[in-house]
This record gives structure tokens, C-alpha cells and sequence, in this order.
């Protein structure tokens, strides 16, 4: 519908305020998930296939991901449990103990829900407990680990063995993200997967939806 393109190009235009305006709109005759999906992750993926290219860099994607929560605060009080269920996956993310860097993690929010996560950011300098009580409440299908410097991305083996001690690690991927971070590195430390660009590893999480009942890694070694 013509709205739904006019709030995914506000987003790649960079209209903060249009974004709002567009997205109040919509939700007068449009689902939530509708606008969201159709609208405001768009927007977003076409951002992403504008950085691969080329014809945008951080600064913009960064600006983008401001447009993009702006439209979404103003959905996401309106999205219910049917909604829930159209998402492909669900990941529980956030900044390891330690580290409160933000920045990648706020551009890798979005660039998920886009793809079609229902993603639950639980912030900064997270510690392991909290990561623990997360999966029991929202039982995520995906552990995000933001780990932006290479000390912290160490941490990494301790927050997989807090979930292996709480009985659940069998029941999630782990990935971590960062510009420290290495794929063989991570599964060593008992993680499944690593990678620094968000569009990257949304490639590698829709594999592992696809193969769900596959086993995770495990504990660290």
C-alpha cells in the first residue's frame, strides 16, 4: 500500500518526524505487524542493501536506525501475541558484562527485526545472571552477545557456562557480534557462531531457524 512505501522511504530518507507521522497514520487501517514488517523493516533492508553497495555509510545508518525506532515506539504498543507468532525467530541481545558499547548493538536491533527477529535488547555491561533470567522469561530462540572489545569478547566462555549451568544452553544458538569478535574463537569458548556485520549475521541466524532441531554447540571447552 502507497503508506507503507512512504514510511520505508521515510526511513531510507532520513525523516525522523515523517516516520512518526507516517506510522500514526498507518495504524489507523493497517495491523501493527503489517506496518512494521511491510513498512518500517523495508525501510531498513533497503538501507542494508544500500551499505553493501556502497551508497551509504555508518553516519546514515545510523540516522536510519533512529527513524526506524522512532516508528517503532510508536507500534510496538499496539503489537500482540498473534503478532508475536508471525516473527521467524526470537533473540534475547545485549552488550556482555563489562562493555557498554552501544553503538553496534543499536545498529544490529534493527537490522534484525527487519529481517524478521522479534528481538529482545536488554541493554549494556549485561551480567551473565540477567542473560539467564532472560531465556527462562522469554525463552528466545537466539542469545545475541555484544562484544565490542577484545577483553570483553573473552567473557564470552563465562556466559555460555552460566547458561549451560542453568540447564539452558541446549535450548538456544549463541552468537556473538563485534569488531574484536572471530567465528573459531567463539566456538571455542562454547558460543556457535560470531560475526562483525549485523547483515551478515542475520544470514547466518535464518540458517539456524531453518535447522532449529539441529544441536547447539554446547559448553565451553
Amino acid at each position: 500500500m502507497e503508506i507503507l512505501e512512504q514510511i520505508a522511504q521515510a526511513v531510507v530518507s532520513l525523516d525522523q518526524v515523517g516516520v512518526e507521522k507516517l506510522t500514526r497514520r498507518a495504524l489507523d487501517t493497517l495491523s501493527p505487524y503489517t506496518v512494521l514488517a511491510e513498512g518500517l523493516s523495508r525501510g531498513m533492508q533497503t538501507i542494508g542493501e544500500q551499505f553493501k553497495a556502497g551508497d551509504v555509510f555508518i553516519p546514515e545508518v545510523m540516522v536510519a536506525c533512529d527513524c526506524y525506532y522512532a516508528g517503532l515506539k510508536v507500534v510496538r504498543p499496539y503489537l500482540s501475541a498473534s503478532d508475536d507468532k508471525q516473527f521467524i525467530g526470537k533473540i534475547v541481545i545485549g552488550s556482555i558484562h563489562g562493555d557498554i558499547h552501544t553503538v553496534g548493538k543499536d545498529v544490529a536491533v534493527p537490522v534484525f527485526e527487519a529481517a524478521g527477529f522479534n528481538v529482545i535488547d536488554l541493554g549494556v555491561a549485561v551480567p551473565d545472571e540477567r542473560f539467564v533470567a532472560a531465556v527462562k522469561e522469554h525463552h528466545p530462540d537466539i542469545v545475541g552477545l555484544g562484544t565490542y572489545m577484545t577483553a570483553t569478547f573473552m567473557h564470552t566462555r563465562e556466559t555460555v557456562r552460566a547458561l549451560a549451568d542453568a540447564g539452558l544452553r541446549e535450548g538456544v544458538r549463541v552468537i556473538c557480534g563485534g569488531p574484536s569478535v572471530d567465528s573459531q574463537a567463539a566456538q571455542r569458548m562454547g558460543a556457535d557462531g560470531a560475526s562483525d556485520n549485523a547483515w551478515a549475521a542475520v544470514e547466518v541466524m535464518k540458517g539456524w531457524m531453518q535447522t532449529r532441531n539441529t544441536k547447539p554447540q554446547g559448553q565451553p571447552q
